[in-house]
């Protein structure tokens, strides 16, 4: 069984979704929110039920790659957005996400939970390089995967399948990658970090 705990950055503790009243209205705030979900294409939010949050928190798997993790703050003990690890796919690739609510925008938070993600991910699998594709106008996206180090090497389109696109809109975007031998010449200058 997967621990509850995944890691710990210096102001927040990354752990595992639970279908709790307090999870569960994290997840239906952030996901039903405009301003958050029109990066990925929702511009309305997702049209999502709190019951249908809670079945699918309750029918997760217990293996933290494919698990929804949730950002909470030490101090306060508050979620205050999700994460993403993604396993490593067959080329060693792996794709995170993180999404967090606009209260706590502007603050450092993402870039924290970003180098997290990176961290646990070079230090616990064999990936060789960390993908994302932030939207073309998240710029607080793009500068975040600058911060961890990563590289600007493509570009593209999202669209969603036919059947989606009364409520969606197609995603351009950037596509970002931090790579093994960067991350760890950047950890041999500054001597390692506190995640894991």
């Amino acid at each position: 069984m997967m621990r509850k705990i995944v890691f710990k950055t210096n102001r927040l503790i990354i752990r595992k979704a639970t279908a709790t009243d307090r999870d569960v209205n994290m997840f239906f705030n952030l996901w039903t929110n405009p301003e958050v979900m029109k990066f990925v294409g929702f511009p309305n939010g997702l049209n999502i039920t709190k019951q249908a949050i809670y079945e699918g928190i309750a029918d997760e798997d217990e293996f933290e790659y494919n698990y929804k993790l949730v950002a909470v703050h030490r101090e306060t003990n508050q979620p205050i957005g999700e994460c993403k690890l993604g396993r490593p796919n067959k080329e060693g690739i792996s794709e995170t996400d993180v999404k967090l609510l606009p209260r706590y925008w502007g603050k450092g938070y993402g870039t924290e939970v970003k180098q997290g993600l990176v961290d646990y991910l070079f230090t616990n699998t064999d990936c060789q390089a960390v993908k994302a594709t932030p939207n073309k106008l998240n710029i607080a996206s793009q500068k975040m995967q600058e911060a961890v180090g990563g590289r600007k090497i493509d570009e593209g389109v999202f669209r969603f399948p036919e059947e989606m696109r009364s409520y969606t809109i197609d995603v351009p975007h950037f596509v970002y990658m931090v790579y093994r031998e960067d991350w760890e010449r950047i950890r041999q200058k500054i001597g390692g970090s506190d995640s894991g």
